[in-house]
């Protein structure tokens, strides 16, 4: 079971030129009965930067994605996740400015995951995931 991250979607919905081809193939294993999770810290990431972006429109069609994907476990994001996470950025000495990606570690940690569909450096930084994009 792999964590899925935001960018993952945000290509995926944006049909990036360079990223889509790979993030809609990551969707599509998941469609296919790959179980997965993500959780509600990743869809707020993806809600707030369609918003940022003025793509709110697209906003149902992530909510409507997410629904469908039935093997693809939605967490819920806990306080003690934040608590978690100011300790692992300490202890790894990380950047303030990874600090939803320390967050993911922590839920990730929770979920006794090891594995994120990402294409985000930034989780190389953290000694316990391994990256998949």
């Amino acid at each position: 079971m792999r964590f899925v991250d935001s960018n993952v979607f945000v290509y995926h919905l944006a049909a990036d030129p360079v990223y889509g081809k790979t993030a809609k193939s990551l969707l599509e294993k998941i469609e296919r009965g790959e179980r997965s999770a993500t959780s509600t810290l990743v869809v707020t990431q993806v809600c707030s930067y369609l918003r940022w972006k003025g793509r709110q429109s697209v906003i149902p069609l992530f909510l409507s994605l997410l629904k469908q994907l039935t093997s693809l476990d939605k967490v819920e994001t806990h306080i003690l996740d934040f608590e978690e996470a100011r300790d692992i950025q300490s202890e790894l000495n990380l950047s303030w400015s990874m600090w939803d990606d320390i967050v993911i570690a922590t839920q990730m940690k929770r979920l006794n995951l090891r594995e994120i569909y990402s294409n985000d450096n930034d989780f190389d930084k953290i000694p316990w995931i391994k990256r998949i994009f």
